[in-house]
């Protein structure tokens, strides 16, 4: 049985709005719509979900869909890395020079402001690329068990949530109540740690409010004030 399918090049129109989003249906009750940071619309339906049920939630959605397209609009878009010397990478809020140099003994290194790849095969980028993406994936292991460590502290719960490090497109973190586990994007590791520490302060107050309530705004903002300046400053950060 198939439990879903995706469709791209859909379009909704709405008195004088039309905007194009990619459509999914899946095993889920509610529609919900989300804007990548790409500015590209993601609509996830069920699987019986009517074209005339979509199109409602949209008429309902399409000036938060608007502002999330006005806010990613501002960000520059980032050129696609080739892993070759000369480029800037990010690591812990700080940008990097890269060095890529030719050694038998594979790794990566980062003093005095420049990230060195040591590769037997320079000319590759692709090879490269795996090296480094190993070396941010080992950092990240590292430095979120510390964080989520540190954070948890500012909480009473009884029992720290496990913690996860994945490949995301859509979201920062996300919290899941039924494994408690917190779970992290990589991307986080080239955040400053205070923009890391708010994403997972964010995600521990899900272990209270599964939705994003004003109970859980007044949670949130009780252990981080200013967490609204460094939500904007990740995205800057990273983003823009």
């Amino acid at each position: 049985m198939r439990n879903s399918l995706s469709e791209a090049g859909k379009n909704f129109r709405y008195q004088n709005v039309s905007f194009d989003f990619h459509l999914i249906l899946e095993d889920r009750k509610t529609v919900a719509v989300s804007v990548l940071p790409s500015q590209a619309a993601v609509v996830k339906a069920p699987l019986e979900a009517s074209d005339e049920r979509i199109d409602e939630f949209l008429r309902r959605k399409f000036r938060w869909v608007l502002k999330q397209k006005r806010y990613f609009a501002q960000f520059k878009v980032q050129p696609e890395k080739r892993y070759v010397s000369g480029e800037t990478f990010r690591y812990r809020g700080r940008s990097h020079k890269l060095l890529i140099r030719k050694n038998g003994d594979e790794h990566v290194s980062l003093q005095h402001g420049t990230l060195t790849v040591f590769t037997s095969l320079p000319t590759r980028p692709s090879h490269n690329r795996k090296l480094l993406d190993a070396w941010y994936w080992e950092k990240a292991h590292r430095v979120f068990s510390e964080r989520l460590r540190v954070c948890f502290s500012m909480f009473g719960y009884d029992k720290m949530p496990g913690l996860m490090i994945r490949q995301m497109t859509r979201r920062w973190g996300s919290y899941s109540q039924k494994t408690n586990r917190v779970i992290l994007n990589q991307e986080l590791i080239k955040a400053a740690t205070r923009q890391i520490d708010y994403v997972i302060i964010h995600e521990l107050c899900h272990v209270t409010h599964k939705q994003h309530s004003r109970a859980f705004y007044d949670l949130l903002a009780s252990r981080l004030s200013h967490w609204q300046q460094l939500k904007t400053e990740l995205e800057v950060g990273l983003l823009g």
